[in-house]
């Protein structure tokens, strides 16, 4: 059974969970009320049982792993076609142990021996999460004994106003460009947002049926700020070192019913995703260390 834990500090309360390295919800302190920034699952049964990775560690490799000649040579697919969001055996589904906790920083450590999960490599993962100020601060470490495939993410859906709708949600991506894919599925085409529904380069509202849902990787610029969801009363900010943001409005319905919406409801949180481009084959060097980090700001406007 997994175990929960809890960060806090003057301005947030988060709840964590070794159950894949996973945050459950993340309150922003408001004077004597806590209020609740994610859409996640009703309790933490649920949060154990849903499929849409709600607030999961993503790993060895984030989005849909095709085979090639390429890929090939670091996993062992086992015939399968592709691996989701790092195959039958991925982060997502398992439990980390813990190597620090404080008040307000909790360290995740994960072993993964060579090919367990299909992939080459003894790996060492470390996922840290920390409370500074206003701000929630992810960090993913990890080293390999070989070259391996390796593309994290934090899986979180946002819902800064806790109701079953994204309708009054802002959002800005400091993005003017997003990938597609080409005829075998792998994402190689670097295309304009103009013009299309995937342009948020100004503040536009979530109001997201079947023909402007997103499901979309945002290559992103150097300078660290990636993104801003706001609605009239709260606003986030996201800063990162990955070259991606992923933006999903969560478009297929739960198994579980969730702390804001039932399970059969569509478009009820936004998930903002940063990682690394999936148009590149992300390969960690067995020499080098994988060091990448996602920090949320959040504040009353």
């Amino acid at each position: 059974m997994h175990k929960t834990y809890i960060l806090e500090n003057e301005q947030l309360k988060v709840e964590a969970t070794d159950l894949a390295a996973s945050i459950y919800q993340i309150y922003l302190k408001d004077q004597d009320k806590l209020l609740p920034m994610l859409s996640t699952p009703e309790n933490y049964e649920k949060f154990a049982e849903n499929t849409l990775s709600y607030g999961r560690t993503i790993g060895r490799t984030a989005g849909r792993l095709y085979r090639s000649k390429d890929v090939d040579q670091y996993v062992d697919f086992k015939g399968e076609p592709n691996y989701m969001h790092g195959g039958p055996k991925k982060f997502a589904g398992k439990i980390f142990s813990v190597k620090k906790h404080t008040k307000d920083t909790i360290v995740f450590e994960l072993h993964v021996p060579h090919l367990s999960d299909g992939f080459v490599g003894n790996l060492n993962v470390l996922v840290t999460y920390r409370l500074f100020q206003g701000n929630l601060i992810v960090w993913h470490q990890a080293k390999t004994d070989q070259d391996t495939l390796l593309n994290m993410t934090f899986h979180p859906y946002f819902n800064l106003e806790q109701s079953n709708k994204l309708d009054h949600h802002e959002l800005k991506i400091e993005s003017s460009t997003y990938l597609s894919q080409n005829e075998d599925k792998i994402f190689t085409y670097e295309n304009d947002v103009a013009g299309t529904h995937r342009d948020f380069t100004q503040f536009k509202p979530l109001k997201i049926n079947i023909d402007n849902q997103l499901d979309d990787i945002y290559l992103l610029p150097k300078d660290r700020f990636s993104a801003t969801l706001k609605t009239q009363s709260i606003e986030m900010k996201v800063f990162t070192n990955y070259n991606a943001l992923v933006v999903y409005t969560q478009n297929k319905s739960n198994n579980t019913d969730l702390v804001n919406a039932k399970k059969e409801a569509l478009y009820t949180g936004v998930a903002i995703e940063a990682q690394k481009s999936q148009k590149d084959l992300n390969v960690l060097k067995h020499d080098r260390i994988y060091d990448h980090y996602i920090m949320y700001n959040f504040k009353k406007i």
